[in-house]
């Protein structure tokens, strides 16, 4: 009977070292995809200010409009290796928890119009057109309007990146029936692009994670996105949910509960324009 048990904890023991090593060893692939990412994502923009500066040196540059140009390019490369670094604070800050939010009552209208000037350029330097329906009278919802608004412009960046050929984006919020009847705000972004195989669905949350057809696509990205996306809204006290089909496209919701505040106190806290 002894003996039985102790080769029956033995059996647990080493199931459980077994299972502890591969994802070890999975952890440890990702985190060497997402390294050979952030370096690509790094040297590329790098190498097209190096190659600006140069062609300035060489003298190549004489008349205003190639000043122009070329100031530009240094602009638009600077702004990507300045994003991506932020990406990767913020990614880091929510890992190990040293992110502080300040959480105020925010209309709904003011965090979207914080978003669509954020994300201006990224979308008219792309051609893209964004698609805007907001549900009149929304409620307050709670929540730091920069990680709010870090956390949508996360999705409108992937929508951007995964739509294809297609330049039609959609954002939409309205207010819902939530569990223990109470209420939240679903705010989604919407795009007809690609989709994601439901396989996949599971995991594009997890950091460093990245489809192989993205891979095998040469798409640009880290694995960071949708992961500090959902760690933002989980920290706001919502959550991020997703549905999505081959070759109709993505639609992602951020899910926000209502403040349990009136209205009139909440007018009395923030300002109508954020």
């Amino acid at each position: 009977m002894t003996g039985g048990i102790v080769l029956l904890l033995l059996t647990v023991g080493m199931a459980l070292i077994l299972f502890t090593s591969r994802r070890a060893q999975k952890l440890a692939k990702l985190q060497l995809d997402f390294v050979a990412s952030v370096s690509h994502e790094l040297l590329t923009p790098l190498a097209a200010i190096y190659c600006t500066g140069q062609n300035v040196m060489d003298g190549l540059v004489q008349t205003r409009t190639d000043s122009m140009a070329h100031g530009s390019i240094i602009t638009s490369q600077a702004r990507q290796l300045t994003d991506l670094v932020k990406q990767i604070l913020l990614f880091a800050s929510t890992q190990n928890g040293t992110n502080r939010y300040a959480l105020r009552p925010l209309e709904v209208s003011g965090i979207l119009q914080t978003v669509r000037n954020n994300v201006a350029v990224l979308v008219e330097g792309t051609g893209f057109n964004i698609e805007q329906q907001v549900q009149a009278g929304l409620p307050f919802v709670m929540g730091d309007l920069s990680a709010l608004s870090h956390c949508l412009q996360n999705l409108i960046s992937n929508a951007v990146k995964y739509s294809g050929r297609n330049r039609w984006i959609g954002i939409s919020a309205s207010v819902h029936a939530a569990k223990n009847r109470h209420k939240e705000v679903r705010i989604s972004v919407q795009d007809h692009g690609s989709g994601i195989n439901s396989s996949e669905l599971p995991h594009i949350f997890e950091p460093f994670y990245r489809s192989p057809k993205v891979v095998d696509a040469q798409i640009h990205g880290t694995g960071l996105g949708l992961a500090v996306a959902k760690r933002i809204a989980e920290a706001m006290g919502g959550r991020l949910s997703v549905t999505s089909k081959l070759g109709v496209g993505s639609t992602f919701t951020l899910h926000l509960p209502v403040t349990l505040r009136s209205d009139a106190e909440m007018a009395l806290v923030v300002p109508n324009s954020i």
